[in-house]
């Protein structure tokens, strides 16, 4: 499960959309949880979908908008 949080991890570093997002990717019991903060919506949105296009469905966004 942390080759997954690596992977997302450094998807999101060449993401388009998350310029300006700090979110750190970890795992407990199965689930990838993403924490920080985002500057827009758009980028919020955009961290969850490279989370589960690699960790699947088992991610808890607990993304704190900066907006």
């Amino acid at each position: 499960m942390a080759g997954v949080c690596a992977a997302i991890s450094s998807a999101m570093a060449y993401a388009s959309g998350l310029d300006g997002a700090n979110i750190e990717v970890s795992q407990d019991h199965g689930v990838i949880y993403l924490d920080g903060s985002a500057p827009s919506l758009s980028a919020l949105e955009a961290a969850m979908s490279v989370a589960r296009e690699i960790g699947g469905s088992s991610v808890c966004n607990r993304i704190a908008p900066a907006y």
